[in-house]
């Protein structure tokens, strides 16, 4: 047997016992549908029958009980720490004693409001665009489809920086996909909240394992008795992702390699904790701060000395923002001709996939697509270990 016929032939036995297992999750939650509930003190007690099974994401957990679902949104630093938590419950069933804090939600979830461009590719990836009511910050959506379905007038535009709330309510969503700080956090929530409508906090940017951001489809699909699709779509991300990373291992070399652009004279470099260090990483690369902790927040605020004095010789930088080309960036500080990357032309940017009012496909479906990210980086910094790769993130600065 050829060396690629069996990997092919693991990789469909990993897959189809992936599949089965969730199969049998979701029949063992359907069949506790009809089970008799025992009781503590007259109330009906939960009966915890089964959970879907997570590999990498450290936020979320989904739980099958006997006629419901429990989805929890945990701390990603300490998973013991829970967030938020969500029953799904068939309308009109009476909901279960045994979580008083948690928030209801009745199924089928007819529609949803995405107020982060992370929130649509999730949806979008599980066939479930025509569930979006609507969206925020359309300048900053990438997908076509989306688009198309915005000037149809699918999917409602609810505006950029103040959300139009008459038009929300108007709209009536079963939920609406927020995401913490990053959204505004607690004023967004109060405000919805106010308004009695309810919110589902998705923290997929939290994780910072290329996977882990990847598996949160599960958490998105679980809303939808999307389970099996989720976990199908991500074996095969997980499974390409892997690959990619043997692949990077037979690497002779590690080229140095840093990141991003100064805004408003602060440079802001990843730290080691960040998910594109650990791309990097994975891809066969040397991240110059991958060793390095932020003590606030995941990024490292530095000067231009100090990020000269440590990248100066690096072989390759990326991720240069709104740079577009050379020229863009040496107008931008005329030092940034000193660097060995710019001098030798290796600076390439994750903007090959974005539109003239600011969207970036790299920031909205990379977010479940790091196999596409990995693949771009490996050939990148070893262009001899993945021959015929045509770029699909990034593109190289001219």
């Amino acid at each position: 047997m050829s060396n690629t016929v069996r990997t092919e032939t693991q990789r469909n036995t990993r897959v189809g016992s992936l599949q089965f297992v969730v199969g049998c999750l979701l029949l063992v939650w359907c069949s506790c549908q009809h089970k008799t509930n025992s009781t503590v003190h007259g109330q009906p007690h939960c009966v915890k029958e089964a959970s879907l099974p997570v590999k990498y994401a450290r936020g979320f957990a989904v739980d099958y009980y006997n006629g419901f679902k429990v989805v929890s949104v945990n701390d990603v630093k300490d998973s013991t720490k829970l967030i938020a938590q969500y029953i799904l419950l068939p309308k009109d069933k009476p909901a279960p004693v045994d979580f008083k804090e948690a928030l209801l939600v009745d199924t089928p979830v007819t529609k949803v409001i995405c107020v982060s461009t992370t929130h649509t590719a999730e949806m979008q990836r599980l066939n479930l665009l025509h569930l979006i009511a609507g969206v925020t910050n359309r300048s900053l959506i990438y997908s076509k489809e989306v688009l198309a379905a915005m000037d149809a007038g699918a999917i409602a535009d609810l505006g950029a920086e103040e959300m139009n709330y008459e038009k929300l309510l108007e709209l009536n969503p079963s939920f609406v996909f927020t995401s913490g700080s990053y959204d505004g956090g607690d004023k967004l929530k109060s405000k919805l909240d106010a308004l009695h409508v309810k919110t589902v906090l998705n923290l997929d940017y939290m994780e910072q394992a290329p996977l882990a951001r990847a598996e949160w489809l599960k958490f998105v699909g679980a809303f939808f008795d999307k389970e099996y699709e989720a976990d199908s779509i991500f074996t095969e991300i997980e499974t390409n992702y892997l690959a990619l990373c043997e692949k990077a291992k037979a690497a002779a070399t590690q080229p140095t390699v840093f990141c991003n652009i100064p805004f408003k004279e602060v440079w802001y470099m990843p730290s080691g904790e960040t998910h594109i260090a650990r791309l990097i990483a994975d891809a066969g690369g040397n991240f110059l701060w991958n060793d390095v902790t932020a003590t606030n927040g995941l990024n490292l605020n530095l000067d231009y000395e100090a990020v000269y004095a440590k990248a100066a010789d690096a072989d390759y930088w990326i991720g240069t923002g709104f740079a577009k080309s050379l020229a863009e960036i040496k107008a931008a500080d005329k030092k940034n001709v000193f660097f060995k990357a710019y001098k030798t032309g290796n600076v390439y940017n994750n903007d090959l996939r974005n539109t003239p009012s600011g969207g970036f496909d790299f920031w909205e479906s990379g977010v479940i697509n790091p196999d596409k990210t990995l693949a771009d980086l490996l050939f990148i910094f070893h262009p001899e270990l993945l021959p015929g790769h045509e770029l699909y993130y990034y593109r190289k600065l001219k």
